[in-house]
């Protein structure tokens, strides 16, 4: 109980990094682990919390992650993407899981066991005019705690310039803002809202698209920042690789090799026809691994 408490706040303050309804900034797919947080500007369903404007660029799709933590943590997510006349809709649906916990009375007896989790159910709009992208999406979040719990309304909008001579685009977006729907307790919190600018480009002599994103958190002026590639292989298979900044603050001097990888990333997704399958872990130092796999298909 001791460890996975501890194993709990540690997740929470360094692959997380906020103060209040972590599961806004928690990593429900494999393309989001294996880049180490989530490129902006490429491509790829993750892009309904980092940047709507890039679900645009999806075709019709249905993908299923699964992301497994130490102690019993695991975050599972469903998402729906779909045409409609000359714009995307998407449809996601998130979970988070911190296990079960056993409580205790005033005597430090125990007496039973509880449960935290999260909820997060979204619906995204976007559309491409030319070579601008944009796009916006809301949906509710729901946290709870043994009998306790918290709700908030939750929007995310943004814009990607797509400079398509030189390959590269451009993105801006605003990230979990919204308000409230009620607290855990009466001190008023603020959502991690987090202000996006985002890079990606890509090569012309190599199958290789680097992306970049830094983030701003206005209301604990703190920011992140985050790199990665994504790299075309033969035989249908794409890599993806990342770190975040993270891999600063996370740096000791016990083990030189988990201080050089903490805060990376790493995936490999295999494609068939209209199936593809994706294998990732994501890094985070001291604290070890976090695993995840995906499975999309486009109809």
């Amino acid at each position: 109980m001791i460890k996975k408490t501890i194993f709990l706040l540690t997740l929470l303050n360094l692959c997380f990094s906020q103060t209040t309804l972590y599961g806004l900034d928690g990593w429900y797919q494999v393309s989001a682990i294996a880049s180490a947080g989530g490129a902006g500007t490429a491509p790829n369903t993750n892009s309904y919390i980092i940047n709507p404007a890039g679900l645009a660029a999806l075709s019709d799709q249905i993908q299923v992650n699964l992301v497994k933590y130490p102690a019993d943590i695991s975050t599972q997510s469903a998402m729906y993407v779909k045409k409609l006349n000359n714009m995307n809709l998407g449809l996601g649906l998130r979970h988070l899981s911190y296990g079960d916990f056993i409580s205790s009375d005033e005597d430090g007896i125990e007496d039973g066991t509880y449960s935290a989790s999260d909820a997060w159910f979204s619906v995204g709009l976007s559309k491409i005019n030319e070579n601008i992208s944009f796009g916006v999406t809301g949906g509710i979040f729901v946290s709870n705690l043994d009998s306790y719990n918290a709700a908030a309304l939750v929007f995310s909008s943004g814009v990607i310039y797509d400079y398509s001579k030189i390959d590269i685009q451009i993105g801006i977006s605003l990230s979990n803002f919204g308000l409230f729907v009620s607290h855990y307790t009466e001190q008023k919190e603020k959502l991690p809202t987090n202000i996006i600018l985002s890079a990606n480009k890509g090569l012309d002599h190599l199958p290789l698209d680097l992306n970049f994103d830094i983030g701003f958190n206005p209301h604990t002026k703190t920011s992140n920042l985050r790199m990665g590639g994504i790299f075309e292989l033969p035989y249908n298979l794409q890599l993806s690789i990342g770190v975040n900044s993270n891999n600063i603050t996370q740096r000791t001097e016990t083990n030189l090799a988990k201080s050089i990888l903490g805060s990376s990333g790493i995936g490999i997704t295999y494609t068939h026809n209209k199936y593809s399958i994706e294998l990732g872990g994501y890094s985070y130092g001291v604290g070890g691994w976090v695993y995840g796999t995906g499975f999309n298909i486009k109809p």
